[in-house]
């Protein structure tokens, strides 16, 4: 396997491991894959969303709400891919915020309904616009075919890991992340 252009990392582990039969190509694919992705998400988190005070999870969370629209917490949770406790936490810090609202709904008492109020949709529709001109920025390192290509493998990949997610995993969290 040939070592250009493989970051540190990458040649440190094939110095280490090259000698085992192991699929490098695979664990360059998928590590690069999450390598990437979080280096995007703490990029986003500093350039983005620092300035309004907004974690990760709690854009993700009024991104959800405003391209699902109202929702049960437990589907809210699914949807952002986070625990039920997680997005207690996060929707309470919202709630407190006046980005969301919570209700009971009518016919179960039992079950919590979650949207954005007019502060928290104002809040997204200002937001994503500088988000995606930030994802703009940073995705101009590559044509736009390769953005094109890279959209689809990653697409492939994702497909790929959803059909072996556990029965019953609801569509939102198979699909709506950001």
């Amino acid at each position: 396997m040939s070592g250009g252009g493989l970051l540190p990392a990458e040649q440190k582990i094939l110095d280490e491991l090259g000698h085992l039969p192991l699929d490098f190509r695979a664990m360059w694919a998928i590590s690069n894959v999450f390598r990437s992705s979080t280096a995007l998400r703490r990029h986003l988190e500093a350039t983005v969303l620092a300035p309004d005070r907004l974690s990760w999870t709690a854009f993700t969370g009024l991104w959800v709400l405003w391209i699902w629209g109202e929702m049960e917490s437990r589907e809210f949770a699914a949807a952002v891919g986070i625990s039920r406790p997680t997005a207690t936490g996060v929707l309470s810090t919202l709630q407190r915020r006046r980005l969301v609202r919570r209700r009971k709904a009518e016919d179960d008492g039992r079950i919590v309904l979650v949207s954005l109020t007019p502060s928290g949709r104002r809040t997204i529709e200002a937001l994503f616009p500088r988000f995606n001109a930030e994802e703009a920025k940073v995705a101009a390192a590559l044509s736009a075919e390769e953005q094109e290509r890279v959209a689809a493998m990653l697409r492939s990949l994702f497909r790929r890991v959803a059909e072996s997610a556990p029965a019953g995993e609801d569509e939102r969290q198979r699909s709506s992340s950001i």
